[in-house]
């Protein structure tokens, strides 16, 4: 192929090489306004750092190292994250700082911010607190879920120590759905072990006996009872005083002569008059007693349970007689 044809040829190649190579950094460069913002994060943070509002330097300092995320910017949070004591923080950040790619020829802070944010995360390392469960006790094939401060680590985490900032640190154990908490207190460089028993943790329960389903008597009317015992105590007294005043009028027509009663039967005629009365009065009453018991049977659905305290009875007179009762 002749020379001018083989430089012909390359010629787009070597255009979209260039075209590439310049439009990379422009792609990635934050324009003027983004820049501006990440300024004014940047001294807000310093601030407020200064002043102690750590949370608030945290998030603006957070917001511009999004932006920009250029190593001078992860260096600034890096630090305070440390001064805030999230060593474990500062430390991953530190890190993720450092293996910022050098982009051709970059400030000269830049540089700078990579080997400052290298070697603080060096001397953080060992200040970072370890800490090792030693979890025991847990059926075999149980479901052991592990939860430090709201995280949840999963189980090939647990093999080694975790890595947690200096303080208090509350940690739950969760068998099959049963919790266990317990709280460590860690201090900077310590390396702790927690034994935790999970033993009876999470094993199925047998399922409550259900209660034996009983029908609850319903209360009974008293006038179930009133009625009813005046409805016997009148059939009672209605059949003697019935059969006495047929004794006493056979015994007063035993003295009788043609219809024509000599003074001595007189008694026997009043007594035989007086019985028959009392047993015609004490069968009446004792058909409404049954009559009450009926409608008392109707009005507490049929139950037979006698409440305490009711009672009923029948009274007699000379030429009269009557029922009384509580309930």
């Amino acid at each position: 192929m002749p020379l001018w044809a083989r430089a012909r040829a390359r010629r787009p190649l070597a255009f979209a090489l260039c075209l590439a190579l310049l439009s990379a950094p422009a792609l990635a460069e934050p324009s003027a306004a983004e820049k501006e913002t990440a300024r004014k994060l940047v001294k807000s943070g310093r601030a407020k750092q200064k002043s102690g509002d750590m949370a608030g330097a945290l998030e603006d300092l957070k917001g511009a190292h999004a932006i920009m995320n250029v190593p001078t910017t992860g260096l600034a949070l890096g630090k305070a994250q440390l001064d805030a004591g999230r060593l474990v923080e500062a430390r991953d950040t530190l890190l993720s700082v450092a293996r910022i790619a050098k982009q051709g020829r970059e400030p000269f802070a830049f540089t700078k911010a990579r080997a400052t944010a290298k070697t603080l995360a060096a001397d953080i390392e060992p200040r970072v607190p370890q800490l090792e469960l030693d979890l025991n006790g847990a059926a075999e094939g149980s479901d052991v879920r592990v939860n430090i401060d709201g995280v949840e680590f999963k189980p090939a985490a647990l093999g080694a120590a975790i890595s947690l900032n200096p303080g208090e640190h509350t940690i739950v154990i969760s068998v099959n759905g049963d919790k266990k908490e317990t709280t460590t207190s860690l201090s900077e460089g310590q390396k702790s072990l927690v034994s935790i028993d999970l033993s009876g943790l999470g094993m199925k329960k047998a399922p409550p006996k259900p209660l034996p389903i009983t029908d609850s008597p319903s209360q009974t009317d008293p006038l179930v009872y009133v009625g009813f015992g005046v409805a016997g105590v009148g059939v009672l007294v209605g059949s003697v005083t019935g059969v006495m005043a047929l004794s006493k009028a056979s015994s007063a027509k035993d003295g009788c002569t043609s219809n024509r009663c000599p003074p001595a039967t007189h008694d026997d005629i009043d007594a035989s008059s007086t019985l028959g009365t009392v047993s015609t009065v004490s069968f009446v009453l004792g058909g409404v007693g049954a009559v009450v018991g009926v409608w008392g049977l109707t009005r507490s659905g049929g139950s037979s349970e006698k409440p305490p305290g009711a009672s009923a009875s029948v009274w007699l007179g000379p030429a009269s007689a009557g029922v009384s009762g509580k309930f």
